[in-house]
């Protein structure tokens, strides 16, 4: 018996493939057939927690919901987000309005991609192509082109496909989230506007000239610290 009280044979292993960055891991089905897969990790430590993970999902009977989600497509998968975790009241219409936005963009690269074939290299080569993209508007002769992207814009999409995968994570559709190897590029604080604080001057002038349903709104601004949605997301 090993240490967890399974028998040796039904233990699995952590091991290096030919011409592979990561680790890799080879384990036995209840049915005795065995199972190799890529852990997508070059961290031994992270490669064993997922062989345990498996092994644990093969003892609760839930490995094979588990493996099917290797067969699952973005695609697929933001369609259950969208109907399970981003309508009312899992999050707000606004909240919601976001993540149609965002996967607007991220299917045309990723609806057809299998989620565990997701990779860090791919997200950030999507991130590279949107920084580099331009924003564009329909107008009565067609599509115009404007300045490029901003990067808080193309930042809000990266933190959505973040959240997306997060949650294959934890319903074991999804080994690692790959976003968590990728750094954005461009400096996101640098490319927003910095919020600019009232003093006590300023808030004075305003209160002698605002008419009077303004002056009391001012002031519990001021007093509650309310601040911007962009802010407070930031």
């Amino acid at each position: 018996m090993g240490r967890s009280g399974r028998p040796r044979k039904m233990e699995g292993t952590v091991f290096l493939r030919p011409r592979s960055a990561f680790w890799w891991i080879r384990y036995r089905n209840h049915g005795g057939e065995i199972i190799k897969e890529s852990t997508e990790t070059k961290d031994r430590q992270k490669a064993e927690r997922f062989l345990r993970e498996r092994l644990d999902a093969r003892d609760d009977g839930t490995l094979s919901t588990m493996l099917s989600g290797k067969k699952l497509t973005f695609g697929g998968w933001a369609d259950w987000f969208l109907e399970r975790r981003s309508k009312p009241p899992f999050r707000s219409e606004n909240t919601h309005a976001q993540n149609l936005n965002a996967l607007k963009h991220l299917r045309p690269t990723f609806g057809n991609v299998l989620l565990a074939d997701i990779t860090p290299e791919a997200i950030e080569g999507y991130l590279c192509t949107r920084l580099q993209s331009h924003k564009c508007v329909k107008t009565a002769v067609g599509i115009r082109q404007l300045g490029k992207l901003k990067p808080a814009t193309v930042h809000q999409e990266f933190r959505i496909l973040t959240r997306i995968l997060n949650v294959a994570v934890k319903r074991k559709r999804l080994g690692i989230n790959p976003c968590n190897a990728v750094e954005f590029p461009v400096s996101v604080s640098q490319s927003t506007r910095k919020p600019h604080y009232m003093s006590a001057s300023e808030q004075t002038r305003i209160e002698l000239l605002a008419p009077n349903y303004l002056k009391s709104a001012v002031t519990i601004l001021v007093e509650t610290g309310l601040r911007s949605s962009r802010n407070y997301y930031r």
